[in-house]
This record gives structure tokens, sequence and C-alpha cells, in this order.
């Protein structure tokens, strides 16, 4: 295969890498964790169990394509911020042109809408909330909710329990026992939302856009994430959560560094490593994930290296 042609089908990848997929991995453990305590599947199962794959398989392939669709919308909504932050360029920098981006949202969402509803009604519900909160609300008027930070707050914290719901409601009906479910999962992922603030601080002041890093600082936010970390460590464990218990204990370190010393180098590590041990639990219950995630980042990093030379995915501090 001659150059050119090995550079078309590089950036034909352009258009599965402007998902953002090594976002999925927070919103697929949150789903599987979900599905995971509704089904009460066991933890530490034989490595051969896969007698819910075809469900697991229907269930983060729905999710995959809603996610993407929404991370896609939100790159067409900050095309100016996304270019001072210098950062999410594929679309910024005019690689995939917004009329392309917008055709490949609609393709997502039909998908995605399509495999929910044949799941069953909730599911496919579900991920219409989500789309309509993450996709619609969150990025365009009159509720912009990711310009305002108490908006973007709620909007970030109803991401993360909806993908607990989508993932819970395909092992149960729709039921109270699911509010109590999520806690150490929605209190969790808003501390790590919160840390995920911080980098983008001088960007979007010079964009005019009120964050709650911009409004308040590293060092409230720092606390306020500790805060939260904690309300999660003692929910899960008044819940016998021990799914939850493993990446709460792991983390801990991360969140004290972060609290101690209020620097957003620290806050992009233990989002980071909060994501990789949320991971490795949900992999304790189904180690087929861990095929996902090794794929996941491997290929996003081998992309991006024969694409632009960067070194993304990492574990560094930025």
């Amino acid at each position: 295969m001659n150059a050119k042609k090995k550079n078309f089908w590089l950036t034909r990848l352009d258009y599965i890498f402007v998902l953002r997929p090594m976002l999925f991995f927070p919103g697929w453990s949150t789903l599987l964790a979900g599905y995971f305590i509704s089904t009460r599947f066991e933890i530490f199962p034989p490595f051969e169990d896969l007698s819910r794959l075809g469900e697991i398989i229907m269930l983060i392939s729905a999710f995959a394509l809603m996610m993407g669709s929404t991370f896609v919308l939100n790159q067409i909504r900050d095309i100016e911020s996304d270019k001072k932050n210098h950062k999410l360029f594929l679309i910024s920098d005019g690689y995939i042109s917004p009329g392309q981006a917008k055709i490949e949202v609609a393709i997502l969402t039909v998908l995605s809408l399509l495999i929910g509803f044949l799941m069953n009604p909730a599911i496919g519900f579900l991920l219409f909330a989500f789309f309509v909160i993450t996709g619609y609300l969150y990025n365009y008027p009159p509720a912009r909710m990711k310009d305002r930070p108490w908006g973007s707050l709620l909007a970030n914290a109803l991401m993360g329990w909806l993908a607990f719901a989508i993932g819970w409601s395909a092992g149960n009906a729709l039921h109270p026992d699911l509010l109590v479910d999520s806690l150490p999962y929605l209190l969790f992922n808003t501390a790590l939302y919160l840390f995920t603030t911080m980098p983008d601080r001088e960007g979007d002041q010079q964009s005019r856009k009120k964050t709650l890093a911009v409004v308040f600082g590293v060092g409230p936010l720092s606390v306020a994430s500790f805060v939260l970390y904690m309300a999660g460590f003692i929910t899960c464990l008044a819940l016998g959560d021990y799914q939850a218990l493993i990446f709460y204990v792991l983390s801990g370190p991360f969140f004290l560094a972060v609290v101690a010393r209020r620097k957003v180098a620290d806050a992009i590590r233990s989002t980071k490593f909060g994501i990789l041990f949320f991971a490795v639990a949900v992999c304790l219950r189904w180690p087929l994930y861990i095929v996902l995630m090794v794929l996941g980042f491997f290929g996003t990093k081998l992309y991006f290296k024969k694409r632009f030379d960067l070194d993304y995915p990492n574990f560094s501090g930025k």
C-alpha cells in the first residue's frame, strides 16, 4: 500500500476518533456498574461466564453511539473555545466540517435509539433523555447548560446518572431502588467532573464562559470534589457496595493529593486514575471489559501518534 493510500485510510479514522472514544470508558463503566447491580452479577465470576454477552454488547453499542453523537454536538458548539484551549481540534481545525459532523450525529443518534428501543422501551427512553440533556440542553439555547456553572454541574451529574440508569434498567423495571443504588456512582463521577473543569480555566475565561472553575477557582473546587468523594465513600460502605468500594479505595490517595496541593496537574492525574480504577472494578465482574480497554487505549494512542504525532492518551498530569 502506497503512502497516499495509507494516508487516505488514516484520515477516514477521523470520523471515529472525533467521537472521543476514550471518553466512552467512564460512561461504559457506569453503565455496566448499573447493569451488574440490577442483574446481581457475581463479583469475581468465572472467566468463561458469557451468558449475558449479547445483551452487554447491545447495551454498550447503543450507549457508545449516543455518547459519540453528543460529544460531536459539543465540539460543533465549542469550535472557538476549543481553538483557544488547543484541544479537540478535529472539527475546530477543519479536519471534519461542521456539516459532515452534523450528518454523523444524525446517523449515530438514530442507530442508538433503534438498538435501545429494541432492547426495551425504558432503555430507549433513557437514551433519548441522555440525548436531550447532553446533546441539546447542554449545548444549545435557551438552556445552554454548559455555559452556566450550576447548569453544567447538573447536566454532567445527570449524564452519569443516566448512564447508570440505562444499565440498571436492562435488568430491572424502573424502581425507586435505582436512586439508592446509583448514589456512590453519581457522587464519584460528579467529583471527577469538577476536576475536568480546571485545565480549561484560562481558555474559558478568554471565551467569557462562566464555568465552575472560572467562578470559584481551583482551590474551592478541590475541596468540593473531596467532599463528594467522602460522601460517596461513606454511601458505598452503608450500602455494602463492594464494587464501588474498590475504586473509592484505590482513588483515595489521588483525591488527597488534589485537596492537599490544589494543583491542576494533580486533578488531571486523579481524573485519569479514577476512571482507570472504576474500569478495573468493572473488569472484576466482567473480565472481557479489559479487552475493550486495551484495544481502546492502544488503538487511540496509535491513531494520534500516526496521524498527528501526539502522545495521547497518557497518564501524565497534562
